[in-house]
């Protein structure tokens, strides 16, 4: 569709309805064929879509006596944005008990937000520290706290803090967190963990491994399902606050069937502000085959509502075929594989999307392996299967994820810790990470986000950066120039490119008539700001079907507006 033709709507179901609201004075950049420079124009939306685009004595007869007008005073307005790998709701229900670090950049800045929780909570209240952060960001002291500092942050508080995954990273808990714990003397190590301990073996705060970090999150996290609701609800709210209208979320370890309570309770009162479509997993080791058929069996793809529907399986099939951050050698057994192929194909007998976390080279052709077994047998094409992460892979398997119509969910979480990755796989694979000139030339449908909440930061504009100028926060090389993305490429991406996930590429991502009325008004322009200032941006006011889910700044007086609760019973 031409600029001119996506404009004005003369015919078809858009054509003669009235208009719920009106933006005018739009900067609008409304997907890729669109020029950023056009004048400001207005926007019709109604029963929310856009009904409209064009000149404001064009679409101001559109409206009717309860039309809402909105001056946007020349502000720019893009597509809402969609993190097409997001642990959302896994990162929703402990929100309201954690402490970000995502945008620290000292070690005393960050050690303030320690000690200003505590004054905030009282006495005996958790801080969490959960991720989305790195200790190479920090500019004054690059490394972790160490337990005395944070006793001496909060001496009355237990306090856990660990970084994103990297590799020998470690967490750190004060004294009043051992306690709580119960974590003293000769005590034992955490299932999947390991205590660091002192000459007289008590432990002395610092703790290694990912299943004790979750150990630890779960045991300090909020159990009662009315606080979840609540930390789910500002968690999302803070999502649409960056821009973002939608997630895929990426399920991720521990998401077992109870996990998905609150967002549920959420969304049946109307209160979940962006679109959230769940990929579902495993969660038991040696468990997968059955707890997918499981899943499979009682739920379908596309289950739900436009707000929160069943989207696929994924990002784990099976734990055996799962690399984890790619920092070591992980073979695959042939036991293991079986059990993944296996899987897959019941899988695609019962017509499920499928995303699979790959990152080491060597994963990735085994992960292809399986997936052209079941191909084989299976036509897999119209099923928008897809890898997450894949930093590592090859051409000879770009070239095999085309021929299988595959897509590739990526992400800019290295850009926190591309010096850690420079010495583990070299400075030369650093660089060419992501090789995004070879995917776009091929016509690989791919997709942006950030693997958030824990193995990287939420923050969307921060992914956008590194994916545009190839930098990172943490001193690593520069990724080269052949394989990063223009503004309009970047976002596209991060748009009607992650839509291509969930089969809404044709009414999600971007603003023409027809499409669905989710947009973002940033409080800068994202197409003009200096490099360095893209990942401060954020939005001032975004709209999810036509409604106000978040408003800042010179809307703040604009009233948010819940969706139609669903009917039945509301959960107590």
């Amino acid at each position: 569709m031409t600029n001119a033709e996506s404009d004005t709507l003369t015919n078809g179901r858009e054509s003669g309805r009235s208009a719920d609201m009106i933006l005018t004075n739009a900067r609008l950049w409304g997907g890729i064929a669109d020029d950023a420079d056009r004048p400001p124009r207005a926007v019709a939306i109604g029963d929310g879509r856009v009904l409209a685009l064009g000149a404001e004595e064009e679409i101001m007869p559109r409206g009717h006596r309860d039309t809402k007008v909105i001056d946007l005073h020349g502000a720019r307005v893009v597509p809402g944005l969609i993190d097409s790998h997001l642990h959302a709701i896994r990162g929703a229900s402990s929100y309201i008990d954690e402490v970000e670090w995502n945008a620290i950049r000292t070690l005393q800045d960050g050690l303030a937000t320690i000690s200003a929780a505590a004054a905030e909570r009282g006495p005996g209240a958790w801080i969490l520290v959960l991720g989305g952060w790195y200790p190479a960001q920090l500019t004054d002291e690059p490394r972790m706290p160490t337990p005395t500092e944070l006793t001496a942050a909060a001496p009355d508080n237990p306090v856990f803090v660990h970084p994103l995954y990297g590799h020998d990273d470690h967490a750190v808990l004060n004294a009043r967190a051992l306690d709580a714990l119960g974590w003293a003397d000769a005590c034992p190590d955490p299932a999947g963990g390991t205590l660091d301990r002192d000459a007289a073996g008590r432990p002395t705060g610092v703790v290694r491994g990912l299943p004790a970090y979750a150990l630890i999150a779960s045991l300090a996290a909020p159990t009662d399902l009315a606080r979840e609701v609540e930390s789910s609800r500002l968690f999302f709210q803070r999502m649409a606050a960056v821009g973002l209208t939608g997630v895929v979320d990426a399920g991720g370890l521990g998401m077992s069937p109870d996990k998905y309570q609150a967002v549920r309770a959420l969304w049946r009162q109307g209160r979940l502000p962006i679109r959230v479509r769940t990929n579902l997993c495993p969660v038991t080791r040696g468990n997968e085959p059955a707890e997918v058929e499981t899943w499979e069996q009682m739920l379908e793809p596309a289950l739900g509502d436009e707000i929160l529907a069943v989207l696929g399986l994924g990002e784990v099939v099976h734990f055996g075929c799962h690399d984890w951050e790619g920092m070591v050698p992980f073979p695959i057994t042939d036991e293991a594989f079986t059990a993944f192929v296996e899987s897959l194909r019941a899988t695609a007998r019962r017509r499920w999307p499928v995303t699979i976390h790959a990152i080491l080279e060597s994963s990735i052709s085994k992960v292809l392996d399986g997936i052209e077994a079941v191909a084989e047998q299976t036509p897999i094409d119209s099923l928008r299967w897809n890898l997450c992460h894949a930093e590592c892979i090859s051409a000879t398997d770009l070239a095999r994820v085309k021929r299988l119509g595959l897509g590739l969910a990526i992400q800019g979480r290295l850009s926190q810790k591309m010096n850690v990755i420079a010495s583990r796989w070299g400075e030369d694979t650093a660089r060419d990470l992501l090789p995004l000139g070879q995917i776009r030339r091929l016509g690989i449908p791919f997709g942006a986000g950030t693997d958030g909440t824990r193995a990287g930061s939420y923050n969307p504009w921060q992914s956008l950066w590194y994916l545009i100028t190839g930098r990172n926060v943490s001193g690593g090389p520069l990724r080269d120039a052949a394989n990063r993305l223009s503004r309009p490429e970047a976002l596209d991406a991060y748009t009607r490119g992650s839509a291509w996930f969930s089969f809404e590429d044709d009414i999600r991502g971007v603003l023409r008539p027809g499409s669905l009325a989710d947009l973002a008004v940033l409080d800068s322009d994202y197409f003009t700001v200096p490099d360095e200032e893209i990942p401060l941006l954020a939005s001032n006011l975004t709209l999810v079907a036509g409604r106000i889910v978040h408003r800042s700044g010179p809307f703040a007086d604009l009233p948010l507006q819940d969706h139609d609760p669903r009917p039945g019973p509301q959960p107590l």
